[in-house]
């Protein structure tokens, strides 16, 4: 694909491309066997997350007297998982996925008179905050790979089952590794190097998803508002376009212009059903456990401010450097599926908005059977039976997971 076929996708080609999203996607990319490179890759490196990822129930049961520790695990515990299952979801629907994609190009949609500076503007957006995600994730991720080195003089002690305290030095995440706390001492590095691997994979993973959910969200976004524009003009428009045509011939112009918008509309809806299939699972998943982890941050903080313990506050602070990538997840989510929800729910206005009153018998009876299959078309993605996943259910899932640990 050449830098002229990139400008017509609001798809971010260069930066799928940086992080080798593009090429986890595309079918025909470098194979081994019959299987796409990347894939064999990903699934070593992501078992030897998963198996790491096993450690911590036992690091849970071993360090159960130190509800920081126990908090701070479950929080990990949690992430971790979420962030293979994510990447393991991708992997699996790959093919899917690839079909998706298409609704990321301007050419998706076959009426020829839809407005280009929409999707200029989409597109621009899209790329911004792409970007500023990156940004956001990968200064988390540096300050945390590089903690160990500035506070190397660090110790977190642990109070164990039998009463008696381990002093371990401070590393990236301190997983519990079936070692004692002089065995941890003394191969240090090796442990450092362990969870530099898990860090690069936990990292490297939520952001490859994370990105494919912006950019598959913003381009069904711009579809949905671009036919809803355009919807709300037809009928408008044509009396100032066409001044020398017959009212026999605008009409079969109008009733073929709302023939060809519907059924844009109808293929962008397939679209957005295939969307939700694939990721509705995950990214409910992913604003329970967010959620989770911003209430563990906020315990673990003012546990730490009433035990005073220095190991604890060092730890705080690195879990308040995540809250940035934690809060944007949560809300780009939120924001972007009732984004959809929004342009979705816009078509039904548009066709009421449209020229309808001078359109002939035809053209009205179309409209009314859109409205009516619009209506009866509740695609959403849904936390519960009544509630959709938006800022407000956001909000609301925080409220009771904070209330929840508030009473315990």
């Amino acid at each position: 694909m050449d830098s002229k076929q990139e400008k017509q996708y609001i798809f971010n080609m260069k930066l799928a491309r940086i992080i080798c999203l593009y090429q986890i996607l595309i079918p025909n990319s470098t194979s081994i066997f019959g299987y796409n490179i990347y894939h064999i890759v990903i699934v070593i490196f992501g078992s030897f997350m998963f198996a790491i990822s096993m450690l911590f129930p036992i690091g849970l049961l071993y360090l159960r007297n130190d509800i920081i520790a126990i908090m701070y695990y479950m929080g990990c515990i949690s992430n971790f998982l979420l962030s293979s299952f994510k990447m393991g979801n991708i992997l699996y629907h790959a093919k899917d996925i690839w079909k998706c994609i298409d609704v990321t190009s301007f050419n998706y949609i076959s009426y020829k008179h839809y407005d280009r500076n929409v999707f200029k503007n989409w597109q621009t957006r899209s790329i911004r905050i792409t970007y500023i995600y990156i940004v956001i994730a990968l200064s988390a991720f540096f300050c945390w790979i590089f903690s160990p080195s500035v506070m190397n003089k660090s110790i977190i002690t642990i109070r164990n089952i039998d009463g008696s305290y381990s002093k371990y030095r401070m590393n990236i995440f301190n997983i519990y590794l079936i070692a004692s706390h002089e065995t941890y001492n003394k191969y240090f590095y090796i442990f450092y190097a362990i969870e530099i691997i898990i860090s690069i994979c936990y990292v490297y993973f939520t952001i490859v998803f994370d990105v494919l959910m912006l950019l598959l969200c913003f381009a069904i976004s711009y579809q949905l508002e671009t036919i809803s524009n355009t919807i709300r003009s037809l009928g408008h428009e044509i009396c100032t376009r066409d001044n020398f045509r017959t009212l026999h011939e605008k009409h079969g112009i109008i009733y073929n212009d709302l023939i060809t918008i519907m059924t844009d509309h109808q293929n962008v809806l397939k679209k957005l059903n295939d969307f939700y299939n694939i990721f509705r699972s995950i990214t409910l998943t992913q604003i329970f456990i967010a959620s989770s982890s911003h209430v563990f941050i906020w315990f673990i903080a003012a546990m730490s401010i009433d035990e005073g313990d220095n190991a604890d506050s060092i730890l705080s602070f690195k879990l308040f450097i995540v809250l940035p990538l934690i809060n944007f997840q949560l809300f780009m989510t939120c924001s972007l599926f009732g984004t959809i929800h929004e342009k979705k729910d816009s078509i039904i206005f548009a066709l009421y908005s449209s020229n309808w009153t001078d359109m002939d018998l035809k053209s009205k009876k179309m409209i009314l059977f859109n409205l009516t299959l619009n209506n009866a078309n509740q695609l959403k993605m849904k936390y519960t039976n009544t509630k959709i996943v938006n800022l407000e259910m956001f909000s609301h899932v925080s409220i009771i997971i904070t209330t929840k640990y508030a009473i315990k």
